[in-house]
Order: structure tokens, then sequence, then C-alpha cells
């Protein structure tokens, strides 16, 4: 080690700045507008996609005749539905 290392290097040390710390809240500004983002578009995308109009019985009881639907598994269903 060269003669008078530590005492330059003490010296130089007391030169560079202090900095203060400083919290930036950048980074969780950032991460609530994302989920408000995705928040605002999934609301978007269910509501655009949700049915406008009730669906009929009648439109009910074709589609379950169409599916072949035996009344065992309807009757099971509602009992299920509505315990």
């Amino acid at each position: 080690m060269p003669e008078g290392y530590m005492e330059e290097l003490q010296q130089k040390l007391s030169q560079i700045p202090v900095r203060k710390a400083r919290v930036s809240l950048a980074p969780y500004l950032a991460l609530a507008a994302s989920f408000l983002v995705l928040l605002v578009a999934g609301n978007f995308v269910l509501r655009s996609t949700q049915s406008a109009a009730p669906v009929s019985d009648e439109a009910i009881i074709e589609y379950l005749i169409e599916s072949g639907a035996t009344l065992a598994q309807v009757e099971n269903a509602y009992q299920v539905s509505y315990k």
C-alpha cells in the first residue's frame, strides 16, 4: 500500500457530495395506473359481451330439447341451483 493512501482516500471520500435519500412514488403510481387500466378494460369487455335481452322460457326449452338433456338432468340442475 503506498504511503499516504489512507489519508488521500479519506480526503477524496469527503469531497463526494452527500445525497439525501428520496423516496420516489413513480413506480407505485405506475403500478396503480396499470391496475386501473386493467380494471376498466375488463369492465368494458364484460359489459359489452353481456346479453341485453333476457332469455325466454321457450328459448331455454328449445335449447334443452336440442341438447338432448334428460328430465332427470334438468331436475338435478334445478335442485342444485335453487337449494
